[in-house]
């Protein structure tokens, strides 16, 4: 029998501490529309890229700082496994500086991994950023297609990085606090929560309900556990991008099934959107911990 080791569900809240805040506000219209969807497609101003892939032990990512106006925020967009996808860091490199968009493709990703104690504002002017890692919470993470260059093949476990502990990952990602508002008469919403890590997670996970698919890829329900089996999540949303070797073998499973997963935590908009829609019959849902969902961004061979 598996052994329950999740400390608090999302329905708990927890009181925010104000030193550690950050203010995330969006449009209302920006929720709706990527709500439900894996990726984003943006035409993207590169300002400033590493020069050289993170070595494998430190997660081996190529980080790539800035702007669109399809976003409208500070952003980072990340090739992973960068050191095998040479024609993609090129095309980086190319427009880098110059002013020049180029379009990129990838799982759209909101998280305060990098926010400080900044307030980001959906729409606000922005200038070019003279760092690889400006405060943000938004990302393009991973990277699906550079220019015309795709590389769905970098969505692999890492090799030479340890990931984060599932238990200790899911721990954080459970009680994280949140606090929602609205402001009706601009059309956003802003979360309130606070600076969260644990990026790339290695869990199991087993498919609770029929899978979701919509034009970018699927949504699949399922319950979260350690690498030995105990319980961490009841019901949590995984999300898996088109055509990539995750989406590819999720979309073989039958409910009950269990795939061994490597993800990336994201802001779960839907559960935003539910939670404002709903805020007049169940205000409470309002403060309830932090709605997130997991890109899975790797499968491991048993």
């Amino acid at each position: 029998m598996l052994k329950t080791v999740f400390k608090s569900l999302v329905l708990t809240s927890v009181p925010i501490a104000l030193h550690a805040q950050i203010q995330i506000t969006l449009n209302n219209s920006f929720i709706e529309k990527y709500k439900d969807r894996v990726t984003i497609d943006a035409t993207y101003t590169v300002d400033k890229a590493h020069l050289h892939p993170n070595a494998p032990k430190k997660d081996g990512d190529l980080h790539i700082a800035g702007r669109a106006l399809e976003i409208g925020l500070p952003t980072v967009a990340e090739i992973m496994n960068a050191g095998s996808e040479d024609s993609a860091v090129a095309l980086v490199h190319g427009v880098e500086g110059t002013g020049t968009p180029i379009d990129i493709l990838g799982a759209w990703r909101i998280w305060c991994e990098h926010g400080g104690q900044s307030t980001q504002l959906q729409g606000a002017t922005l200038t070019a950023f003279t760092t690889t890692n400006p405060e943000h919470v938004f990302e393009i993470h991973p990277i699906l297609r550079v220019g015309g260059d795709s590389i769905p093949q970098s969505w692999v476990p890492i090799s030479g990085y340890a990931p984060k502990d599932a238990e200790q990952a899911f721990t954080n990602y459970e009680n994280r606090p949140s606090r929602i508002s609205v402001n009706a008469q601009k059309s956003t919403t802003t979360l309130t929560t606070t600076m969260a890590g644990y990026n790339y997670v290695e869990f199991k996970m087993v498919v609770n309900s029929p899978q979701k698919e919509v034009q970018d890829g699927r949504f699949v329900m399922a319950e979260v556990l350690t690498l030995e089996g105990d319980l961490l999540a009841r019901n949590r949303r995984m999300v898996f991008a088109k055509g990539t070797p995750p989406e590819e073998r999720v979309k073989t499973l039958q409910v009950g099934d269990t795939l061994h997963v490597l993800g990336v935590p994201r802001v779960d908009l839907a559960l935003v959107s539910w939670r404002v829609r709903n805020r007049t019959t169940r205000p409470e849902a309002l403060t309830w911990n932090l709605p997130y969902e997991i890109v899975v961004v790797g499968v491991y061979e048993e």
